[in-house]
């Protein structure tokens, strides 16, 4: 009776990555890959510590994470 109905289509699982800005995936990169620091993000992208620990935040919260260490690696 209905026709034209759209059929979910399965497709690859999108990155946890996709969900965060352009800087965020940045500074989650060199904290999952580099290890760096609040201090020494800041220095090396010329942000202040206030900004950075901002960004950090809101990493955390769109992976739903408490800790930088849970951070996850991935496909950026």
């Amino acid at each position: 009776m209905v026709s034209g109905l759209l059929q979910a289509t399965p497709s690859e699982p999108e990155s946890p990555y996709a969900r965060l800005t352009p800087r965020e995936q940045q500074i989650a990169a060199l904290i999952v890959d580099e290890g760096l620091s609040n201090a020494e993000i800041a220095a090396r992208l010329v942000l202040s510590e206030k900004t950075v620990k901002g960004h950090v935040s809101g990493i955390l919260r769109k992976f739903g994470v408490s800790q930088r260490s849970a951070i996850p690696r991935g496909e950026r």
